[in-house]
């Protein structure tokens, strides 16, 4: 029963996505834009998209996580896929999780490394956005300055975020803990180091504010080239900076806690609405959604796979040296 609650979500949210495509853009016109497919762009995607693989790990060792750099890219690897494949974006406790297998580490800092993460690429997304609206100054008259000046307020706030979420969850921690210790004080204990540790992140989010905003630009100038690639790979040619608007929609779906079957759903929603909005075809903008949902998919399970058989192997040699001892 709960894994069906789970599933059901992802399942309804997926076949009402393929209804909305089917009633708002006719399938001749994405047949017609999969015939104009050059597979040749492909490459570009998936070497960009690797990329981010590397820049998130970096960003991760930057906020605290004590692994090496390979263990933190194979981490990565695993965690984008539990996120791709668990309902209801369950999968974001993969990394807390593996991380304190590994190290001990508490899952209070891996969840605080992931909202720090989020909240740099929040903020990257709104300075990217208010770039773009100043390239493209169509755009920009056609939402008007209230948006504008939303996106820009949004910036401000995600940026003050990242530095106050953590002094702010610490805080409520040490509250909700004098408010147990009387009734239930292993709660209260178990609060007082949550309180802790997340003190110990504000100051790891201070110190790591410029690495954490390098590897982040770093790694949204490699998504931005797979989502250029994805784009190109079926014939949309906006520029650079409708490809970002266009695009900035479906990366802010990924805030929403529902998740479609394999991923398929909100993101690739937002991506075709977002493309329309900024003028590319509606056909091209459905077979670019797919085209980017693909590979990126095939991509995290084969990095997450090879991963996961390299850890496999290191543990059957190091079995294998303890039985010979």
């Amino acid at each position: 029963m709960k894994i069906a609650v789970r599933i059901l979500p992802a399942l309804a949210l997926t076949g009402a996505l393929v209804g909305l495509i089917l009633v708002f853009v006719p399938i001749d016109r994405v047949r017609q834009a999969f015939r104009a497919f050059d597979p040749v762009w492909l490459a570009p995607l998936v070497v960009c998209y690797a990329l981010t693989f590397l820049f998130r790990a970096a960003r991760f060792r930057a906020f605290g996580i004590p692994l090496s750099f390979p263990s933190m890219l194979g981490v990565v690897s695993i965690h984008l896929l539990a996120v791709r494949v668990a309902p209801l974006r369950s999968g974001e406790v993969a990394l807390p999780v593996i991380v304190k297998r590994l190290t001990g580490t508490p899952l209070t800092h891996g969840f605080a490394a992931i909202a720090l993460s989020h909240l740099s690429d929040l903020a990257a997304l709104a300075l990217a956005t208010l770039a773009a609206l100043v390239a493209a100054p169509d755009v920009r008259a056609a939402i008007g300055p209230v948006w504008t000046t939303l996106v820009g307020a949004g910036l401000a706030a995600v940026v003050a975020g990242y530095f106050l979420v953590p002094a702010l969850a610490g805080r409520s921690a040490s509250w909700l803990a004098r408010r147990l210790r009387a009734a239930r004080p292993a709660s209260a204990d178990r609060l007082d180091g949550s309180a802790r540790t997340l003190e110990d992140v504000r100051a790891v989010a201070r110190r790591a504010a410029g690495p954490a905003a390098l590897w982040t630009a770093l790694q949204w100038v490699a998504a931005v080239g797979s989502f250029w690639a994805a784009a190109e790979s079926v014939g949309i040619d906006l520029g650079l900076a409708r490809i970002v608007l266009g695009s900035g929609a479906a990366v802010l779906a990924g805030v929403v806690p529902i998740s479609g079957v394999g991923s398929f759903g909100a993101f690739e929603g937002a991506w075709a609405a977002g493309f329309v909005l900024v003028g590319a075809p509606s056909g091209a903008a459905v077979a670019s959604a797919l085209v980017m949902s693909a590979s990126t998919f095939a991509f995290t399970g084969l990095a997450a796979g090879a991963c996961m058989l390299v850890r496999l192997a290191g543990r059957k040699t190091r079995g294998g040296a303890a039985t010979k001892r």
